[in-house]
């Protein structure tokens, strides 16, 4: 027993260590992990982070078209993101005359702004606990089936009766840690949000896939929007009579810069994490399932570099798909890397031993000290229906292209076979125009190509109860199967020149035509066999998994109770905290925490694909023209932090102790981007460019001052005891403003607790 409450210590104090580990959920911040920020430097409020009743710093974070982050920067709802989440947008706005993705984009006035269809700006309004009323009638003998559909019955009925008293708003439900708590979020969602600028790509995607997770870094990932309400100040449809958004809460961004050791605290909406696995499953993720999707999507990402490199029109339609295809191949290699070089499974190995030993020390913790044993027979049994689903999701949804699009067509099909005129003459003239919209970022010889050489790998994975198309075609062999792949592309009527007028002409001859195709039949057929073989045969095992999960998590408090968990991230609303820190990647090197645009300088290439740039900037550096926003002499670009993130927080504010804006959030470094599955505060950082390089580009690049003279700018550093003004430099064209304290906010006294 002595021994084990001696490693019970040990783990203590390394949790003591590793506070910065974590992304927590505002509305907590003041029970679980307040004390512990202000020992790290932290000089606001828990209320000035999040509070319900009065504005907050949540008020002016955004979560961005579900998938991003971006925070509020002036009272004029201006909205500040990275430039890969305004991506699509901004290349959807571009044409061979007007590149905004090679040329950049700033609008001279309001009328400029851009609009931009089906993209929103949500804000939370309120986080509530609602546990108890989910889990009402539910009991722990229940079974994981009866359990659900409790869950089920009650979370309709409460989000029913919230949207009826709150027409206004917006809700949905999340479960936490594995079913044991569930959270009724609140928002506001703003559905007329315009673009306002972005720089260069040569800029905002500087360095491309060769830097991206590398540190160090020198990209000025950020992109701008604008928020647009009606008269009230509500959400509206885009209209030209809406204005500016006016919120409750915006921004100060501080321009004095960062240093070694500064209090950082990243605010946004990480989207998924995996922190409770055991040892076991994150094994079958490196060794299993990341080399396999890593396989497939080496072949589109080879395929889709070499014609985007000489082909500008590829380059065009084809630049958002391969940057979000190459970015979850890269994070996949770095994973691998990350969990081998950390010895994390020892690590995972050698807690799930204390666990164990601590529930057989805990008299009620007894029945779970088998608990990673189960897990770890049910993580083993679904490893090759995993696989195929992963299978169907990298070759026939993501990677083939027509075969993705051509579902579309399902619903055209069955009006054909109800002989229903008039719906399928509404679903053809909908497809036809879609068809269209579909081929402006097509390549058809390239998505060909790319079928060729990633069908035959899900051909050669799925064992499950293939259906019939791809039984022949596994039996004709795979020496057939490039030849059978272009022939059934030849001979689809999609891609006939005249296919979206004949669709319109005669809908039900179409119907029976696209029926009757080799690529409609087997695109059908996998993605049927994803759902009825592969899902359901998953299903019963992972609500398996998941109760058992569940009462993993709620052993592990108990074993350690002295410890603060934290929820996965499943894209709600949380902060991450920690500090400015250079880090040692391996033997030998070691990375400092701020980069500079001599940095950016040194990796330019004229001409080059990653590497080139605008000839403003270069001039600018050659003048050591950096305005306000330079630093002794040189320009900082980007800095890393110790806080924990995912994707989801791309965009997301860096905020200091005060809660100003001082950063971007937009990657992690590769050395320790396992953190997904395995956080070590050693390696593990956010990476982040600095907004003083944002207000560089912005002004002195894109001659853009005006969209500067609506923020407020402070320069201060948090340990100094008085604001600066910002100075007004002659080689600036921003207008500076004062703070609008001349006195900081006093320090407060820091409060120690036990841990």
């Amino acid at each position: 027993m002595k021994k084990i409450f001696t490693l019970l210590t040990v783990l203590v104090i390394g949790l003591q260590l590793q506070a910065k580990e974590g992304m927590w959920l505002p509305h907590l911040i003041a029970q679980l992990n307040y004390s512990d920020m202000q020992r790290m430097g932290l000089q606001i409020s828990a209320e000035e982070i999040y509070a319900v009743n009065k504005s907050s710093l949540k008020d002016a974070v955004v979560h961005f078209n579900g998938g991003c982050t971006g925070e509020l920067i002036s009272s004029q709802g201006l909205l500040l993101t990275n430039h890969h989440c305004g991506y699509s947008q901004i290349q959807s706005h571009s044409t061979k005359e007007n590149n905004y993705l090679e040329d950049g984009f700033w609008a001279a006035s309001r009328s400029e702004e851009l609009p931009n269809s089906g993209l929103y700006a949500a804000i939370i309004r309120e986080i509530k606990d609602v546990s108890n009323e989910i889990l009402e009638g539910s009991t722990p003998e229940m079974s994981e089936e009866e359990r659900d559909s409790i869950i089920k019955v009650n979370a309709q009925n409460l989000l029913g009766e919230a949207q009826a008293k709150n027409p206004g708003l917006e809700f949905e439900l999340k479960d936490f840690f594995f079913g044991n708590q569930f959270l009724l979020i609140s928002k506001v969602k703003y559905t007329d949000v315009r673009l306002v600028g972005a720089p260069p790509s040569s800029i905002g995607k500087y360095g491309k896939d060769t830097d991206n997770w590398v540190w160090p870094r020198h990209t000025g990932d950020f992109s701008m929007f604008r928020v647009y309400a009606n008269a009230d100040n509500q959400p509206a449809e885009y209209s030209e009579t809406n204005v500016p958004y006016k919120p409750a809460q915006h921004l100060k961004i501080n321009i004095a810069g960062v240093k070694e050791g500064d209090f950082t605290m990243v605010y946004g909406f990480p989207g998924s994490t995996n922190q409770y696995l055991p040892a076991s499953e994150v094994a079958n993720t490196v060794n299993e399932y990341n080399p396999f999707r890593i396989r497939i999507r080496d072949q589109i990402i080879n395929i889709l570099d070499a014609k985007m490199r000489v082909d500008e029109d590829a380059r065009l339609q084809y630049a958002s798909k391969f940057a979000r295809s190459s970015n979850s191949w890269k994070r996949w290699k770095g994973e691998i890397l990350g969990i081998k070089r950390t010895n994390a499974l020892e690590v995972l190995r050698q807690e799930e031993k204390l666990f164990k030993q601590m529930c057989e020390a805990i008299p009620e913790l007894k029945d779970d000290k088998d608990l990673v044993a189960k897990m770890d027979a049910l993580y083993a049994k679904r490893i090759p229906l995993t696989k195929e689903r992963f299978a169907y999701i990298e070759v026939g949804y993501f990677g083939i292209e027509a075969f993705r699009h051509v579902l579309n067509y399902s619903n055209l099909i069955k009006h054909a076979e109800a002989e229903d005129e008039e719906a399928l003459k509404t679903e053809a003239d909908r497809l036809a125009k879609r068809m269209e919209g579909f081929l402006k970022d097509y390549d058809y010889d390239l998505d060909k190509q790319v079928a060729i050489n990633i069908l035959p790998i899900y051909l050669e994975t799925i064992k499950t109860n293939p259906g019939e198309e791809v039984r022949e075609l596994q039996e004709e062999g795979s020496d057939n199967w490039p030849e059978e792949i272009a022939e059934m592309y030849e001979d689809a009527p999609f891609f006939k020149e005249d296919f979206a007028e004949e669709l319109k002409k005669n809908p039900a001859k179409m119907a029976k035509k696209i029926a009757e195709s080799d690529l409609y039949e087997l695109s059908l057929e996998m993605y049927s066999h994803y759902f009825e073989v592969i899902n359901a045969g998953l299903k019963p095992i992972n609500l398996e998994i998941d109760a058992l999960q569940a009462r993993y998590v709620k052993a592990l408090q108990r074993a350690f109770p002295k410890k603060s968990f934290y929820p996965d991230a499943n894209s709600t609303l949380r902060v991450a905290y920690g500090q400015v820190k250079s880090y040692e990647a391996r033997d030998a090197v070691k990375y400092e925490a701020q980069t500079y645009l001599k940095g950016v300088m040194e990796k330019y290439v004229p001409g080059d694909y990653e590497f080139d740039l605008p000839q403003k900037l270069i001039d600018l550096y050659e003048a050591k023209d950096y305005g306000p926003y330079g630093e002794n002499g040189k320009m900082p670009v980007c800095f890393v932090a110790t806080n924990h993130t995912t994707g989801g927080n791309s965009g997301s504010p860096v905020l200091n102790a005060r809660g100003e804006l001082i950063g971007l959030n937009f990657d992690r470094a590769w050395d320790g981007v396992m953190s997904d599955m395995y956080f070590d505060p050693s390696i593990c950082r956010n990476v982040m460019v600095d907004l003083r390089y944002v207000l560089f580009i912005i002004d002195k690049l894109g001659g853009a001052s005006y969209l500067v003279e609506e923020m407020d700018l402070v320069r201060h550093h948090p340990d100094e005891t008085v604001t600066k003004k910002v100075e007004s430099e002659e080689k600036s064209s921003v207008k500076t403003k004062a703070a609008d304290k001349t006195k900081a906010e006093p320090v407060m006294e820091v409060q120690y607790r036990e841990n």
